[in-house]
């Protein structure tokens, strides 16, 4: 496993999705299904390290869609009806924008900064091999 946080992230957000498609048969759960997919996939195969132009278009992409998200939510919030209860915050777009806009500033770091690109590989090494790397030091 290349990455094993966003391996989980995405497991998360594949069931959250999957029991909201099942629950309110909404087709925009689709969307949420095949980014969680794509997350699974990501952390299990492809990783943040090995190819870091990769990394950079993502995360860009990722900070401009929260961003777009963010403010389309923000202008949703004097449509609610009544308050949202902690479950359904977990759910609203606004959480996922910030959300999409945190990841992408980490998949940036990842993709720029070479002391996140070491820390990140010595402690995936560490947890799989669960012995100490001298270049990790």
């Amino acid at each position: 496993m290349k990455a094993p946080i966003t391996f989980y992230i995405g497991i998360i957000v594949t069931l959250l999705n999957a029991f909201y498609l099942i629950a309110s048969f909404e087709s925009s759960r689709i969307i949420g299904l095949l980014i969680g997919l794509f997350f699974i996939v990501w952390g299990w195969k492809i990783g943040w390290t090995q190819r870091r132009n990769l990394t950079l278009l993502v995360g860009h992409i990722a900070m401009t869609i929260g961003s777009l998200v963010v403010a389309w939510s923000i202008y949703q919030i004097p449509f609610l009806s009544k308050a949202p209860t902690l479950l359904e915050t977990l759910d609203m777009p606004l959480f996922w924008g910030i959300f999409a806009v945190w990841g992408g500033y980490c998949m940036i770091t990842h993709g720029y900064c070479n002391c996140a690109i070491r820390m990140h590989d010595c402690n995936t090494k560490r947890k799989l091999l669960s012995v100490e790397n001298e270049k990790c030091l």
